[in-house]
């Protein structure tokens, strides 16, 4: 038996077989099944040993490889008897008489202390390494594809790697690195790369091992390997990350001249030359889809989900002459820490192709230059950047601009809303109803309600297919500028932003917004728009799917979306309609994964009034708005797990107002009021969860099997909430 970490396996390279699946592998996917098909010769033994209930999961899997058309068995190899299991001379026949293997997600500690227990390799493994050099097929999804690597990425997320380092203890803060079994002997591996933002921690992982080279696989994404050729196949891509010219400043805190490619669905890499082969299908950009000219202003969070991958992609669409570099930044703040990823196109160096697809835009980007970069903030800096998300658009709103942000539709409902707004509106009233499917009818029913009161109206027919042709019109673009009201219906807050940031650019209409806004405009947004106007934007996703599956790349996948917003708004994360839609969770989450300290929860027929000297924030209707601060102190965000303690709830009541600097509800309003609402938004959170109530001493529980909430309600209209849930990565 040989001793692992001190070799490396003695497969021929040249026919291995692997399939390295970077999670939340979907049961839908039959490009990746059906190259695994063909890889394995449609046998395949399934693992279930890293899984934390591999007793439900083995079998799943097994019926969704039966399903096309595998001859697929559970191995034993898992649980409590897998050590047992992996000495079985029963279990070495299994693997021989399959030929092929596949390893499900969880913990890939799991997989190592079973096949390899103290570092000494059992007859399973012995026996899955044989027919893997015969050509047997060696697959695996999150900690079945970390664990192939020589060095293995074991936890902890790209902040804490970049801000702690490496650490042993797994109580600490930092990332864990262990041992793998070296199927995968051309760099190290990570998961999940994408969604969990994990560039940072692969960069540090590589530099604490000296492996020079790594591979970061996103979700529902599979890097093929047969022979020296590898290839990509799924919903996003993989990072090839090269460090064999990069420089540290020895504390693992600053890399440069880092070497970053994107490989995407049908390129491939040739594995004895570390060189990127893209797809036949793609090509160069052409001048006319050139779509970005200048970085983007944008406070996203480096290492949050997408994010790099969207800055990667405004560079492969941005003018190569104007706009070559972008970047963003996390803060840990414990430490007050930031840590700034950086990434460059280089002239002569960096290639950028693409293909337009049913599906949308897919990219390949090869040879780009990534540097990371830290800093400890000040105080000062640390508050600014808890407080303020409004984006920069050259003109700061005055003392008299005011933003009215509705929780519903002014015309449904409490008429107390159409009263208040036509209390301060000046006409004409510029209305924009970009986020209407419906945009014309919708301006209309707005207009005539306001000519009901007596105000004049205008319908400037902005959508988005007509909106770079508007910005053009410079009459028009002015005539917004000098508006005293603008009224933004609701609709789809996603179809607003794509219109005022059109292709990511900031539109002269939006400018002009922006303008009229800083000489003392009145902008309302009702509902949806009133979500967009803040500098995150919560585009979709339940409380539910935030809390157990964390921020998604979009809509068609279970979990929270989070996008850029409009940035007008800039004192915390709004979103509306909290009453019938349960989304207080939710609201907590987007504050939590961008590092966001307020959130807003504006009820039905409700109003938030802010306005632009910074005074206390007015709320004003029928129910009130929820005020979610979130101690980032007190929050860990890691791959199976999202904890937050000591969540403060305050719901202001209308006539209260809201003291951002402090946090806390001036009110002219009973409490009692207010405590109830908060019973009530805790009610609907838990039916939300599927939760059960009960009380343990002066805390109220709220539990699932994957969700704990402990409440702790003041009777002032303020409480305190703790939140534990299971995160699970669908691998």
């Amino acid at each position: 038996m040989s001793i692992l970490g001190w070799f490396s396996p003695p497969q021929s390279e040249g026919t291995r077989k692997l399939a390295v699946i970077g999670g939340r592998l979907e049961d839908g996917n039959a490009a990746i099944y059906g190259e695994m098909h063909r890889l394995a010769a449609g046998r395949i033994l399934v693992f279930p040993t890293a899984s934390s209930e591999p007793e439900a999961v083995g079998p799943e899997t097994v019926q969704v490889f039966r399903a096309y058309g595998f001859e697929a068995e559970l191995s034993p190899v898992h649980g409590a008897g897998a050590v047992a299991a992996a000495n079985d001379p029963a279990t070495v026949e299994l693997v021989r008489q399959y030929g092929s293997v596949y390893f499900t997600g969880g913990n890939q500690a799991h997989i190592i202390n079973a096949l390899a227990p103290g570092g000494v390799e059992t007859p399973v493994l012995a026996a899955i390494r044989a027919v893997n050099e015969a050509g047997g097929l060696v697959a695996g999804s999150s900690a079945g594809a970390a664990m192939m690597s020589s060095e293995m990425i074991v936890g902890g997320t790209s902040l804490d790697a970049t801000v702690f380092g490496v650490t042993d203890d797994p109580e600490q803060p930092g990332m864990l690195i262990g041992k793998g079994l070296g199927f995968f002997n051309w760099g190290i591996v990570d998961q999940h790369f994408i969604k969990r933002g994990r560039l940072g921690r692969l960069i540090v992982a590589m530099a604490a091992t000296g492996v020079q080279r790594g591979f970061g696989i996103d979700e529902n994404t599979a890097l093929f390997v047969d022979g020296k050729r590898a290839r990509v196949i799924g919903e996003y891509g993989a990072f090839y990350v090269d460090m064999t010219g990069a420089e540290s400043d020895g504390r693992g805190r600053t890399f440069e001249n880092v070497r970053i490619s994107y490989l995407d669905d049908g390129d491939a890499f040739d594995l004895s030359r570390f060189r990127v082969v893209p797809g036949p299908h793609k090509r160069r950009v052409r001048l006319s889809e050139i779509a970005y000219r200048a970085p983007a202003r944008s406070q996203r969070n480096v290492f949050g989900a997408y994010t790099l991958y969207d800055l990667l992609a405004r560079l492969v669409l941005g003018d190569p002459l104007t706009y070559t570099t972008d970047r963003a930044t996390a803060v840990e703040p414990k430490t007050g820490m930031a840590v700034t990823v950086e990434l460059e196109r280089l002239r002569g160096i960096s290639r950028t192709l693409i293909a337009i697809q049913e599906s949308g835009l897919r990219m390949t980007a090869v040879n780009f230059r990534a540097t990371v970069m830290s800093e400890r903030l000040s105080a000062a800096r640390l508050a600014n950047r808890a407080t303020k998300l409004s984006r920069d658009y050259g003109v700061k709103p005055g003392p008299q601009s005011r933003l009215m942000l509705l929780g519903s539709s002014p015309l449904q409902g409490d008429p107390s809303l159409m009263a208040e707004i036509v209390r301060h509106a000046q006409g004409p009233v510029g209305v924009i109803a970009s986020a209407s499917a419906e945009p014309h009818n919708t301006a209309e029913s707005h207009i005539a309600a306001l000519r009901e009161h007596g105000i004049e109206g205008i319908d400037f027919g902005i959508t988005i297919d007509n909106v770079e042709r508007i910005s053009r019109d410079k009459e028009v673009v002015e005539q917004i500028a000098a508006l005293k009201t603008i009224l933004i219906p609701g609709g789809n807050q996603i179809r607003l932003v794509e219109t005022l940031l059109h292709r990511g650019e900031e539109t002269a209409v939006l400018l002009a917004i922006a303008r009229a806004h800083a000489a003392g405009a009145t902008v309302i947004a009702a509902s949806g728009a009133a979500s967009a106007l803040s500098g995150f934007m919560i585009a979709g996703g339940s409380s539910y799917e935030a809390f157990r599956y964390g921020v998604s790349s979009d809509t068609g996948h279970g979990g929270l979306v989070i996008q850029e917003g409009v940035g007008l708004f800039g004192a915390g994360i709004i979103d509306q309609n909290l009453f019938s839609s349960r989304r207080l969770g939710r609201l907590i989450v987007a504050c939590a994964e961008e590092g966001v300290r307020y959130g807003f929860g504006i009820c039905e027929d409700t109003l938030l009034i802010a306005t632009g000297d910074n005074a206390p924030i007015e709320v004003a209707g029928r129910h009130g708005v929820v005020l979610i601060e979130i101690d980032h102190a007190n929050l860990v965000l890691q791959s199976d797990s999202f904890v937050a303690r000591g969540i403060k709830l305050s719901f202001a009541r209308p006539g209260d107002r809201i003291d951002i600097a402090s946090g806390t509800i001036q009110r002219n309003s009973p409490p009692e009021a207010a405590s109830a609402a908060l019973e009530r938004l805790i009610n609907e959170l838990a039916a939300e969860c599927g939760a059960l109530r009960g009380v343990d001493g002066s805390t109220d529980h709220l539990r699932n099997k994957a969700i704990v909430m402990g409440f702790v309600a003041s009777g002032d209209g303020t409480a305190l909430l703790d939140v534990e849930s299971a995160r699970d990565d669908r691998s």
